[in-house]
């Protein structure tokens, strides 16, 4: 739709993606004092543009990934960390996306989180990274992904960095009723070129609004790349973001057109064609069955799905060269 306006309306939800500059935080303080920049952005966003009803940071935008460090600086849900976005939420009157990595985890390693507050500063979600990108990140897998009500009645859905790489989180994601994904990422060079593509590849396999929220910088390991972006939901872009660090674009989401299109589009309406296969030859339903052999062997013999991957790749978690 049309960018360049700074309100939003009945129809549309505006929302803002930040091009975070990467923390390098070193003790509990250091996070706190990056937690009240955030804060202040919360602030400066909505003063900038008064339509903005959401509000979205990146993975490991509040505590950074200290290689050696992110055990002391994990956190809970009722933290001072959360308590400060809440509180910023609630007083700017929008809602905001914020990364908790770690968030503390009884069952052992600290998992990679995402939360969803509303502009009442309630946690109304609460994400737990399902893929991690391994070798390099700890983090306990999670084992859902995460559906809910956000502003002005939008069905926004919660995805991670590394996880977004694969279609079944996407899909799943839309299929629990997401008109938003939102992928927040802390993806760092080379891999610009692809997640971009990826970003928009999903939107459009999805018919689904995609919102990146990617950091910028450096920290004591790597260069991130930014180009935090908002995508249409035919996979074209809506706004996007350069390289340098906080900067902040803004589009709207219309609440009407992407209901619209799942409704009344055919050809490629990829959600209704999925589970209705060849209707123009077997009207007036089509085949619903699933034709795909592996996810059948996955769901029904898991270890089976796993041996077969690993004859395909490999038997070990690390290569044995390595």
């Amino acid at each position: 739709m049309p960018m360049g306006t700074i309100s939003s309306s009945r129809d549309t939800v505006g929302v803002a993606v930040v091009n975070y500059q990467v923390p390098v935080c070193e003790t509990k303080q250091d996070v706190l004092e990056n937690c009240r920049k955030i804060a202040q952005m919360v602030w400066g966003a909505k003063h900038g543009f008064p339509g903005l009803d959401l509000i979205i940071f990146p993975e490991y935008s509040t505590q950074g990934f200290h290689p050696t460090k992110w055990m002391d600086l994990t956190t809970t849900v009722d933290g001072p960390e959360v308590e400060m976005f809440s509180k910023a939420c609630a007083e700017n009157k929008v809602w905001g996306i914020f990364s908790l990595t770690g968030e503390h985890n009884p069952k052992g390693n600290p998992w990679n989180s995402l939360i969803l507050i509303n502009d009442r500063g309630e946690v109304v979600l609460n994400h737990h990274k399902v893929l991690p990108w391994v070798p390099m990140e700890p983090w306990y897998p999670g084992d859902t992904t995460t559906v809910g009500e956000g502003p002005k009645g939008l069905k926004v859905g919660l995805v991670i960095c590394y996880e977004g790489n694969h279609p079944e989180i996407f899909r799943d994601t839309v299929m629990k009723g997401a008109e938003l994904v939102v992928r927040c990422q802390g993806y760092m060079y080379p891999s610009k070129d692809q997640q971009r593509i990826v970003a928009q590849c999903r939107a459009w396999e999805n018919l689904t609004y995609v919102a990146v929220a990617n950091m910028a910088g450096r920290d004591l390991v790597y260069s991130y790349f930014g180009h935090s972006a908002i995508i249409d939901f035919d996979g074209s872009v809506l706004a996007e973001c350069g390289t340098a660090p906080d900067e902040v674009t803004y589009a709207l989401l219309s609440l009407s057109a992407v209901r619209d299109a799942r409704k009344n589009w055919t050809a490629e309406n990829h959600l209704f064609n999925t589970l209705h296969r060849g209707y123009t030859a077997l009207p007036p339903d089509g085949v619903a069955e699933c034709p795909f052999d592996f996810y059948k062997l996955w769901v029904n013999e898991p270890q089976k799905a796993k041996q077969l991957v690993e004859e395909l790749t490999r038997p070990t978690a690390i290569p044995v060269e390595a």
